[in-house]
């Protein structure tokens, strides 16, 4: 006998199936309900172990430009990338999870920075907005450098099989030349920014 399905359930099945089928209008109507539900949708995937399916689908939202409000964008946004988290630090965690991950902050870091200030830039957030947002930015770049370097060292050829993955490195402005200690900070910028959001959506 086949156990009912929640309403999360059923609609993040609904949209796999509709991805598969490449039908956008019925995929945006879908996406669109659960964007607007996405606070408690976020709760429930938690409780349900599906933070991973519910991540993908915020990202597609994203990309689809769904969102129209700012303050949507950077939750949903925030959203999508603890989904991701929890997945990447786990043992179940794949080359694709860390593709999301880069694109994510590749396409969307504007949304990160009020973050990234939050954490690491106070000292700027009054007296120099610009700049707080410039280094923001180049934390941000790090941060899919650190992907990139992962990808690499455990997927040699992941990247270059990927046209979409290898124009976002490729478009990474900051020399990838850092020392290991540099590499070090840039992974522990990801687990300091997932640690945050997680605690920022915790109720």
């Amino acid at each position: 006998m086949e156990v009912n399905k929640t309403k999360l359930e059923a609609l993040l099945l609904q949209i796999q199936q509709q991805c598969s089928t490449g039908n956008r209008k019925e995929l945006a109507s879908s996406l669109r309900q659960l964007m607007n539900n996405r606070q408690a949708y976020y709760q429930e995937s938690i409780s349900l172990s599906m933070q991973d399916d519910f991540s993908d689908a915020l990202f597609k939202i994203l990309l689809l430009e769904l969102d129209e409000e700012e303050e949507e964008s950077i939750e949903i946004a925030e959203m999508s990338y603890v989904g991701i988290g929890s997945v990447l630090y786990t043992p179940v965690s794949t080359a694709e999870h860390y593709q999301r991950r880069l694109l994510l902050l590749h396409y969307f870091s504007d949304y990160f920075t009020d973050a990234i200030i939050e954490i690491f830039l106070k000292k700027y957030r009054k007296d120099n907005m610009l700049e707080a947002r410039k280094l923001a930015l180049e934390c941000l770049e790090k941060m899919q450098l650190a992907d990139m370097f992962w990808l690499e060292e455990n997927y040699p050829h992941f990247i270059d099989n990927n046209t979409q993955l290898a124009e976002a490195c490729n478009s990474i402005e900051m020399d990838p030349n850092l020392t290991e200690e540099e590499k070090k900070e840039a992974a522990l910028l990801h687990k300091v920014l997932y640690a945050y959001l997680k605690a920022k959506y915790k109720n």
